[in-house]
């Protein structure tokens, strides 16, 4: 049996957070495991409030987690405070793994912050060290770097140096750009991996983000490489929204 481990916060429609990361590692064959950071109160389109666990607590899940099974492979999404940070570079430190897979998610698509960004030296210094790769959209990559950027070549052009300074690996995600086609980059220190497809509008795309992390994490977890995994991952996100037939409502 092949665990999987997610870290991040629960979202109550069920369709993003901890939640959406469950379903998708259980529909690729994991047993699934979780430690939730925080709560929050959302719909399809809205995040209305987060409040985050203790920090105590959520140490006390990653700690049972790690202690009580072999975990193949680790996915991070929000972490809803500086407290919950500090706890999960403590935790990947006493329990190091191989496969880290970090969504950093600093704030809802409609702007609701899920951490301070007092917390952003903590993050880059200590935390995006401990993975493997981390998955940004365009707006949180501006915030990390404190660019602007426009193009996903200024971005691919920035990611290069940061990838050092990281220490991971860096896909950015393509569809915040303004293009006709979706554009994205996979980089690693020593690689660069370009990819286009074309732009599709989902009825329902609540949780994307998550869904490719965790797919991510998924088929990383099962020793494919970096390029391998983003093409099935990115696949998989684009089978799961076009079957699903809801109806959004406010």
């Amino acid at each position: 049996m092949d665990y999987f481990l997610t870290i991040a916060a629960s979202d109550n429609s069920g369709g993003a957070g901890i939640q959406q990361d469950l379903k998708v590692a259980h529909d690729l064959g994991y047993w699934t495991l979780s430690a939730i950071t925080g709560i929050t109160v959302q719909n399809f389109t809205k995040v209305f409030e987060i409040e985050a666990v203790s920090s105590n607590l959520l140490k006390s899940q990653i700690e049972q987690c790690f202690r009580s099974f072999p975990v193949k492979t680790v996915k991070i999404g929000a972490i809803c405070s500086t407290e919950n940070l500090l706890v999960i570079v403590d935790c990947l430190k006493q329990f190091p793994q191989k496969h880290v897979i970090l969504d950093p998610v600093l704030f809802s698509t409609g702007g609701v912050p899920f951490l301070d960004k007092s917390a952003l030296i903590i993050l880059k210094e200590e935390l995006f060290p401990l993975t493997e790769l981390i998955t940004p959209n365009k707006h949180e990559f501006e915030l990390l770097t404190n660019h602007k950027i426009n193009s996903i070549d200024k971005a691919i052009a920035i990611t290069t140096d940061k990838c050092k300074e990281w220490g991971t690996s860096i896909l950015l995600k393509g569809g915040h750009f303004k293009e006709t086609m979706i554009k994205e980059a996979l980089i690693t220190p020593t690689d660069i991996y370009r990819f286009e497809r074309e732009r599709k509008t989902f009825a329902y795309s609540h949780g994307t983000g998550c869904t490719l992390s965790s797919a991510l994490a998924c088929y990383i977890g099962r020793n494919k490489s970096l390029y391998d995994s983003y093409l099935l991952s990115s696949k998989y996100l684009i089978e799961f929204y076009d079957e699903l037939k809801i109806k959004i409502s406010n």
